[in-house]
């Protein structure tokens, strides 16, 4: 898988425990360094299509006018196979999304996921990479999770900028973005939950 940041490459022992390995991360393994980081260098919004996907549950949703409209989100790209960076970000995002929950910010943000193996990702998929991680899924608890066809895939995630070809190819990136406003950046995903809420903050300021 083509990473942003260097990190190290688990081996199978370590990866089958992602489900449960949040302590290990908060001693810093995995995490992106922390440095200084400039002011937010805002983007186009994606150009993407209203593609009807479908959630961990099969039901349609239509991306842009069910999912995106009128929020502030975290996009990331994982698939229920990979054995290398889409456990420990699961696993960072988890916490953030719990993190989050508590705080309850006044526009709580919502977590996209989008499949790069439509085709080895249907929504039996979804729920039994859910389950592992012990996520809770759905608009209403602010972590939805898609899959589709592969041609609507396919469109969603070039405007993202996201190679199909190769799902383990794909870059540990997150989208940020607040849609009312166009306001979008991106970031790598593994960085610690802290990191990542302060970005969020960015967006949301």
């Amino acid at each position: 898988m083509k990473l942003v940041e260097p990190m190290v490459r688990a081996d199978r022992r370590r990866v089958l425990g992602w489900g449960r390995a949040l302590p290990a991360l908060a001693c810093g393994a995995w995490l992106a360094p922390t440095m200084a980081r400039p002011a937010t260098a805002w983007l186009p919004a994606p150009n993407l299509p209203d593609a009807t996907l479908q959630n961990h549950q099969g039901r349609d949703l239509r991306l842009l006018s069910d999912v995106m409209k009128d929020r502030v989100l975290l996009v990331h790209f994982f698939y229920t196979g990979c054995a290398t960076v889409c456990p420990p970000q699961t696993a960072l995002l988890r916490e953030l999304r719990r993190r989050l929950d508590v705080q309850a910010p006044a526009r709580n943000p919502l977590f996209v996921g989008l499949s790069v193996d439509p085709l080895g990702d249907g929504p039996a998929q979804l729920r039994a990479y859910l389950q592992r991680f012990d996520i809770q899924a759905g608009r209403e608890a602010g972590w939805v999770w898609l899959t589709g066809h592969p041609t609507a895939m396919a469109r969603v995630l070039r405007g993202f900028g996201v190679a199909t070809a190769a799902p383990d190819q794909h870059p540990n990136l997150l989208w940020l973005g607040d849609t009312r406003r166009e306001r979008w950046t991106r970031t790598a995903s593994l960085q610690s939950p802290e990191q990542l809420a302060a970005r969020l903050a960015e967006v949301m300021a």
